[in-house]
């Protein structure tokens, strides 16, 4: 990209680098920083779908958290059953 692209290009730019090389963090990052700079509507769009690929999956987390929850419980059951004959 030339010099004389706009901030939101170039950070859009940036951000599809950072996503090719596993970095989601600082693409979610510059998706952003391209949003805040009023980019035309097709870098919008792209912006809007990096930070849509990239979101994190809260019923997932949700789920394994509950599954931490139920192995812990088990194992508790277990160590209290053990000293407990």
């Amino acid at each position: 990209m030339k010099a004389t692209d706009s901030e939101a290009a170039e950070a859009l730019r940036q951000a599809r680098k950072a996503l090719d090389a596993g970095d989601v963090v600082i693409a979610r990052r510059l998706a952003e920083k391209a949003l805040a700079a009023s980019p035309r509507e097709n870098e919008a769009t792209e912006a809007r779908d990096i930070l849509a690929r990239t979101d994190v999956a809260w019923p997932l987390l949700v789920y394994g958290a509950v599954a931490a929850a139920c192995l812990l419980l088990l194992v508790l059951v277990a160590v209290l059953r053990s000293v407990h004959p």
